[in-house]
Order: C-alpha cells, then sequence, then structure tokens
C-alpha cells in the first residue's frame, strides 16, 4: 500500500510546490522595486498597496517622491540608492507644495497604490500614517491648502478606488476655493462677501462641537 501511495504523494507535492511557486512570483514577497518596469502588471491593475520610505522629493515630472520600497518579507538587499519614482496621481503640486512635501512627508513611511505605470515614474495613492491620527492622504491634503490643484485631463479609470479618490480630490479643491487656500488666494480675489462668510464660518468653528464642525465641513 506504502508503494501505491507514494507517486500519489509525489504529484500532490509536485502540485503543491508548483502552486506555491505561482504564488511567490504573483506576490513578489523579496522583491524590492526600484524602478516603474520592475512593479508587475497585476500589481497596478489589482490595486496592491506597497510601502517604503521617501528618501528625497525631487521637482522633476511636477513632484517625485524617491520611495526606498519595502518588500512584503524583508531580505537581505544591498545598499544601493536607487529608489523608486513615485508621482502622486491626479494632482498638479505648486512650487510652495514640493517644499510642504519636503518638509513632510520626506523620511517618512508612506503606503502608495499603484495606478499607473510610465517609463519615468509609478503614479500613486499615496497614504502617510500619523501619531494618534487617522492616515493622511497627501494628494487630498496638498489639494485642500492650495499647494497642488487636479491635473486634466485625469486618467480614465473608472474603478471604485479611482472615483472615490477623484470625489475626494474634488471636494478637497472646492473646499480650497472657498477658503481661498495657497494658490486659489492669487486666483480668486477675496471679496467682501467672502469675508463674511469667512468671519461667519470662523466663528460657528468656535462655538459647535468639532464634531459637528467636521460633518459641516466648515
Amino acid at each position: 500500500m506504502e508503494d501505491e501511495m507514494g507517486p500519489g504523494k509525489l504529484i500532490t507535492y509536485g502540485i503543491a510546490s508548483a502552486g506555491l511557486f505561482v504564488a511567490l512570483y504573483r506576490i513578489r514577497p523579496f522583491a524590492r522595486f526600484k524602478k516603474p518596469s520592475d512593479v508587475p502588471s497585476h500589481f497596478v491593475q489589482s490595486r496592491i498597496p506597497l510601502q517604503g520610505t521617501v528618501m528625497r522629493v525631487e521637482p522633476s515630472h511636477g513632484s517625485l517622491l524617491m520611495v526606498n520600497h519595502q518588500p512584503l518579507l524583508p531580505f537581505l538587499h544591498f545598499n544601493d540608492k536607487s529608489y523608486l519614482p513615485v508621482k502622486i496621481s491626479g494632482v498638479d503640486v505648486t512650487g510652495n507644495g514640493i517644499s510642504w512635501l519636503q518638509c513632510v512627508v520626506s523620511g517618512k513611511y508612506i503606503t502608495f497604490i499603484p495606478v499607473v505605470k510610465e517609463k519615468e515614474y509609478l503614479e500613486c495613492i499615496v497614504a502617510m500614517s500619523q501619531k494618534d491620527q487617522g492616515s493622511l492622504k497627501i494628494g487630498e491634503e496638498l489639494i485642500k491648502l492650495g499647494l497642488g490643484t487636479i491635473r486634466e485631463p485625469w486618467i480614465k479609470l473608472k474603478d471604485k478606488p479611482i472615483l472615490a479618490y477623484k470625489k475626494s480630490l474634488t471636494s478637497a479643491q472646492k473646499w480650497a476655493v472657498r477658503r481661498r487656500n495657497g494658490y486659489w488666494h492669487f486666483i480668486k480675489q477675496p471679496t467682501i462677501l467672502w469675508k463674511m462668510q469667512m468671519f461667519i464660518i470662523d466663528k460657528m468653528k468656535t462655538l459647535l462641537p468639532t464634531y459637528i464642525v467636521r460633518r459641516l465641513d466648515l
């Protein structure tokens, strides 16, 4: 009976081993991505989150985060200085925005979800963890502060994560325009009516509970 079970076990182990190799190939747990072409296409199509540390911010191509990508399972890697160029998806970053990124994001650990793979960079939705706070969505924050604007024409993708991201950027830009933040302070000159509205809003923010202020998006 043991002799008869031998070939069956070999086949079973062979199938299991093949499945493991396929899974490892798709997940790439030990791979450290250093250029956009290193990132598998199915990572982009499936919006698989990646992690890494922003080593520096470069002004090329609008603004690029040079990220030291961290593999899913850390393995021995030589200490080279090749970093993955990541562009914040859907955002045109201003000069002041680049300075903000250098001060706030440089040196920080981020999560970036690939959206589009270009030759020079990987376009991503970028978020940064904060102590005692939720995740900071970098693209949305740049636009809300008036340190960036929505890039048009934007990517023609229809999956749910992208649609939700586009909606958040649109909402952030409306808020920035209303408050005349950053870039919009020079595009839309303050009027007497606007100043009155801002005065009333600021008063409401001091009187109302924080959760109501957030709910009303004041």
